[in-house]
């Protein structure tokens, strides 16, 4: 006599499949707000790696080429020394175009912008004794605007002053530099070691020259930040005192 398994079978499917869910959390936050954490992280990575590329990637581009010619002339140790003093004018020619660079950046002269410094100091000290009862709202407003070029112009003008000096002794310290590898007569002993020095002098002004890059755009930023402040109020706050409109 046989009986039906049929039924049995269905009974024992549906325990097994009761305590695998039963089993199972109905919801798991953690894991949830773990995996989110990833992608934000995930993200904000990337972004601060394209952040950080996009600033120093041409600096990469001169230090990469600079490496791989060291490299590669270090490793030469029977070559000429002619081939060597056309790497070495190669290599000031690349501190040049840095040096171009930054003096392509003052764009503002020096001497305006003392000047315009002078001028804005003497004529907010004038308006120091202006009634507000006598300007209109649109004048005081543009009062406002002209301080604040003021301090911008007092702020930079030593800063600027100091760049400016800096970039001057860059040029004669890369002209002394290139100047001494033309003549075939930049540093002692062997041409290794002509080389090594070489190598230690252009690190140094590169150094110099990445550090007044910076400055010298920080301060083309600020003065062409100012510049429509200043072209759009200059003229009209100076005439205050001129026409003793106060």
């Amino acid at each position: 006599m046989f009986v039906d398994q049929a039924p049995l079978k269905l009974w024992y499917v549906h325990l097994w499949t009761t305590k695998c869910r039963d089993s199972q959390p109905k919801y798991r936050p953690q894991e949830f707000e773990m995996s989110r954490l990833c992608y934000l992280c995930g993200m904000l990575l990337r972004h601060e790696i394209v952040r950080l590329v996009s600033k120093v990637a041409k600096n990469l581009a001169f230090c990469g080429v600079f490496v791989i010619f060291f490299i590669s002339a270090c490793g030469q140790s029977g070559a000429e020394s002619a081939d060597k003093q056309t790497l070495m004018l190669q290599y000031s020619d690349l501190l040049w175009q840095e040096h171009k660079l930054v003096s392509s950046l003052f764009r503002y002269k020096l001497d305006v912008i003392k000047d315009r410094k002078g001028e804005m100091k003497a004529t907010l000290q004038q308006l120091k004794f202006a009634s507000s009862s006598s300007l209109s709202e649109e004048q005081q407003a543009q009062i406002v605007k002209y301080e604040a070029v003021y301090r911008v112009y007092r702020d930079i003008v030593e800063t600027y002053t100091n760049t400016v000096l800096r970039a001057e002794e860059l040029f004669y310290a890369i002209k002394g530099l290139e100047k001494q590898v033309k003549a075939g007569s930049y540093g002692t002993g062997s041409e290794t070691e002509k080389l090594a020095q070489f190598k230690k002098e252009f690190q140094s002004l590169k150094q110099k020259l990445d550090a007044l890059l910076v400055d010298a755009e920080f301060i083309d930023h600020q003065l062409s930040a100012v510049e429509p402040a200043y072209q759009s109020t200059a003229e009209k706050v100076e005439s205050l005192v001129e026409k003793k409109a106060l």
